[in-house]
């Protein structure tokens, strides 16, 4: 990428589930490709349901990531004017007085809280909790964690002083700042997303007090003093503002321009979503989507599946379906529903449109006839089918987007996935030519904060390969939904104890949301 004529960017970091990165931008927004720096790292599976990490080594890690691409930075002879951050939503430890982590960190991928669910459904209503909070009674969040923590680690939850994300810890331990932005608590299932506060009721289902969570800041209040160790370990950051982390879903819209629910923005890498962003003063929450916030402007709307990439990796590490490419290649040129399959892909449970942890998933019609690849094909037109059901419930809010902006990289390098979501969703789907679109909606915000980019909340997204529905096979995949619709309701009806329906469920709609 050519360098800014100024010579000045920002830096980017990307806190992920599987690795962490850092990267400068130009003051224009393009990323400065040799200062790209990706650790991965592996999460910890010990435990059945675990996926979790040690937060002290994962901060290192993001330190080692920063000096990768501050080194390469100087070589470019760019000044770094400010510093942004993405993290993944829903993350969860706890740290004591002196600030020292009580529990490992838990990702929004752990799932042995899952069994807390299935009692907060049966005793409160989450319809009204879902209606303030835009989350769910689903192991993703907060709520779910606490109590599992509260039954099972009584001695790490007696230490504990606060629960904070991986966002809040690194700059905790970088800047000595206690604050979180309205983004990042958004993603914890205990804000009430329309009013931009802690919500009284969901803090009580969590066991916990306002005392117990960090301060509630916009993210464009900077942070400035790093400690003393890493101001003498990256000089050129010294003085510069580090705005704060902010949930990665909704960054990932802003760099690839996805700025306007005119353009919805598609993921699929090692899991899926599809979100929009809107610009409203207060959102309606629609039942089967989360609802999480940017900035206190701003809300994302959309829904997310456990899976993507990862179930192509499973096929081809599980069932020996390799070399994994030869796989994908047959099963890109099936036709349509062709298999005779139909699959419920949960293999990590399901979370929209239903949010149900406790889901697995289902391949029905097999056969001694069936091949591997038609698994495969099945397998990307069920989740597929799945951000359809996203989608129409999106639109309960917002009309159909003009387009779908893709990105991910099993869209972008599989132009069979990306027909297929084109013809199921009946909209032109279109690759973004963005590499790293979260890292960038990060810088594209600390470019804005700082005058250079005046104009970004009118830009529009860059434009890669576009492929347009076709209505055979858009009605083709309107029937196969409708085959994996009816066995999703035989294999898993609706608790016996809905939310709402009965005396044993409490209300835990606020006083005024009652009136």
């Amino acid at each position: 990428m050519p360098r800014a004529e100024s010579g000045e960017g920002v830096l980017a970091l990307d806190l992920g589930t599987s690795s962490v990165r850092a990267v400068v931008y130009n003051a224009r927004g393009a990323m400065l490709a040799k200062t790209l720096t990706d650790l991965p790292y592996k999460v910890r599976t010990t435990d059945a349901g675990e996926v979790s990490s040690d937060p002290d080594a994962l901060v290192t890690l993001i330190a080692q990531s920063i000096d990768g691409a501050l080194k390469a930075a100087r070589k470019e002879k760019i000044a770094i004017l400010g510093v942004g951050a993405s993290c993944y939503w829903h993350s969860l430890m706890g740290v004591d007085r002196a600030g020292r982590p009580t529990t490992e960190l838990l990702t929004w991928a752990d799932t042995r809280s899952a069994p807390e669910t299935r009692g907060m459904r049966a005793r409160f209503d989450e319809r009204a909790y879902h209606a303030r909070t835009g989350c769910f009674f689903h192991a993703s969040y907060w709520p779910a964690k606490l109590r599992w923590l509260r039954a099972s680690r009584r001695g790490a939850v007696r230490r504990t002083a606060r629960w904070i994300s991986l966002g809040e810890y690194l700059y905790q331990q970088l800047h000595g700042d206690t604050r979180v932005s309205h983004s990042i608590a958004s993603g914890t299932g205990l804000l009430d997303v329309n009013r931009c506060q802690w919500d009284a009721a969901a803090l009580r289902l969590a066991g916990i007090t306002p005392d117990h969570l960090s301060a509630l800041s916009d993210w464009d209040r900077p942070a400035h003093s790093l400690r003393p160790t890493f101001a003498k370990r990256w000089p050129e950051l010294r003085d510069a503002p580090w705005y704060l982390p902010l949930g990665d879903g909704g960054l990932a819209n802003i760099g690839a321009g996805c700025v306007s629910p005119r353009w919805a923005c598609a993921t699929v890498g090692t899991s899926s979503a599809l979100r929009v962003l809107l610009d409203r003063p207060r959102l309606t929450v629609p039942w089967g989507t989360f609802v999480y916030r940017v900035d206190r402007r701003r809300f994302v709307l959309g829904g997310a599946l456990s899976e993507g990439g990862n179930v192509v990796r499973w096929f081809s590490d599980n069932l020996g379906l390799k070399p994994k490419k030869k796989f994908e290649r047959a099963a890109a040129a099936m036709a349509a529903d062709s298999h005779g399959l139909t699959v419920l892909p949960f293999w990590a449970g399901e979370r929209s449109p239903n949010w149900r942890g406790d889901a697995r998933a289902v391949i029905a019609g097999l056969s001694l006839g069936t091949q591997p690849a038609q698994l495969l094909r099945a397998a990307m037109e069920a989740i597929t089918y799945q951000l359809v059901a996203v989608a129409a419930a999106m639109q309960r809010v917002v009309p159909a987007p003009d387009a779908v902006i893709a990105t991910g990289g099993q869209l972008i390098h599989s132009p069979a996935w990306t027909q297929m979501l084109a013809d199921a969703l009946n909209v032109r789907v279109t690759t973004s030519p963005e590499r790293e679109a979260s890292s960038r909606g990060a810088a594209l915000l600390v470019l804005h904060a700082l005058g250079k980019l005046p104009k970004l909340w009118s830009t529009t997204p860059g434009r890669g390969r576009s492929y347009r529905p076709r209505p055979a096979l858009h009605a083709r995949y309107q029937r196969a939904r409708s085959r994996q619709q009816h066995l999703y309701e035989l294999f898993f009806p609706p608790p016996t104890a809905a939310a709402g329906s009965g005396s044993r469920t409490r209300d835990l709609r606020s006083p005024a949301a009652k009136r």
